[in-house]
C-alpha cells in the first residue's frame, strides 16, 4: 500500500515536471506575437517598427507586421506609450519612464515619476522634453531626460488623459481622455496652460495623430472607430469604423499611413491617409 502510494506520487510529480517542460518548450518555439499591443514607433536607424506589448511586458519589432521579433523581453512591467528619438526609445511603463538603447536592445536607465499611477502615452517636443499622460493620476508630466527634472500639471478639463501628440506649428500638445464625451485638449508648451481645442460627443478616446497635411485623427473605444478632423477643422467625420479597442494610433509619413493597434484583437491595421 505504501509502495503504491509512493509510486502514485512519483508519477504525479513526473507528470507535472513534464507539463512544465512542455509549456516552456512551446513558449520558446512559438514565434513572438502581439499581446495587447498599445503603441507604435518608427526606428529610423533600423528601419523597423517598434510595438509595445502591454500584455506580456515586451517590446517587439517588425518591418511588415507579418513577422515579429523581440527587442526587449525583460525589465518592463506594462509598457504602454513609446516614443523613438535619436536611437533611443522612451517607454511609459506604469510609474517609470524606461530609456532603451535600441541598437543595444537594452534598458539603460529608468526614471521613476513621483506621484504617477498609470503612465500611458508619451510624446516629445523639438527640444527633447518628454510629455507623458497619466490616466490614473489625472496628470500630465513633463520630464527632462537629461537633467531628470520632472514637473506635473493638472486641470479640471483633464480626466483620465490618454493619447498625446505634438502639434509643432502651434507649439501645443493635443490630448484625448479615456472618458465619456471626451474633448480634445490643447496644452500650450510655452504658457503651460490647458484649453479645449474641440468638444466631442465620443467616448473613451485612446490615441491621437496628425498627418503631414495637418489632419487630426483620434481613436474611440466607445464608438469603435477612428475619427478625422479635416484641415479646415470645421467638422469631424468617421474615417474608419468597426475597430475594436483601437489604441495609440500612429501616423507613418514615409508610407502616408495611419497605423492602428487593436488592443483586444492583437492586430495592427494599416490605412492610407488619402
Amino acid at each position: 500500500m505504501v509502495k503504491s502510494k509512493k509510486k502514485t506520487i512519483t508519477i504525479v510529480i513526473v507528470a507535472i515536471v513534464i507539463i512544465i517542460a512542455i509549456y516552456f518548450l512551446i513558449s520558446v518555439i512559438q514565434p513572438p506575437s502581439l499581446n495587447n499591443p498599445e503603441s507604435i514607433a518608427w526606428d529610423e536607424t533600423g528601419l523597423r517598427f517598434l510595438i509595445s506589448n502591454t500584455g506580456n511586458g515586451k517590446i517587439l519589432y517588425t518591418t511588415d507586421f507579418n513577422q515579429y521579433e523581440v527587442l526587449i523581453n525583460e525589465g518592463l512591467s506594462s509598457p504602454r506609450g513609446i516614443k523613438f528619438r535619436t536611437d533611443t526609445l522612451y517607454v511609459a511603463d506604469n510609474t517609470v519612464i524606461q530609456i532603451i538603447d535600441v541598437k543595444g536592445a537594452k534598458i539603460v536607465e529608468s526614471i521613476t515619476i513621483p506621484g504617477s499611477k498609470m503612465l500611458n502615452d508619451i510624446e516629445c517636443d523639438k527640444e527633447g522634453l518628454l510629455y507623458c499622460t497619466d490616466t490614473g493620476a489625472n496628470k500630465l508630466f513633463i520630464v527632462n531626460p537629461h537633467t531628470k527634472e520632472i514637473n506635473s500639471f493638472i486641470s479640471p478639463l483633464m480626466t483620465k488623459p490618454n493619447g498625446i501628440v505634438f502639434d509643432g506649428p502651434r507649439r501645443q500638445m493635443f490630448i484625448v481622455c479615456f472618458k465619456p464625451a471626451s474633448p480634445i485638449l490643447a496644452f500650450n508648451i510655452d504658457t503651460k496652460t490647458f484649453s479645449i481645442f474641440k468638444e466631442t460627443l465620443y467616448d473613451n478616446l485612446d490615441g491621437i495623430a496628425i498627418d503631414d497635411l495637418g489632419r487630426i485623427y483620434y481613436s474611440s473605444w466607445g464608438e469603435k472607430c477612428i475619427f478625422m478632423i479635416p484641415q479646415e477643422q470645421n467638422r469631424t467625420i468617421i474615417w474608419q469604423k468597426d475597430l475594436k479597442a483601437p489604441a495609440d494610433i500612429y501616423y507613418h509619413l514615409p508610407t502616408n499611413e495611419i497605423l492602428v493597434p487593436l488592443f483586444e484583437d492583437n492586430e495592427i491595421k494599416r490605412f492610407k491617409a488619402d
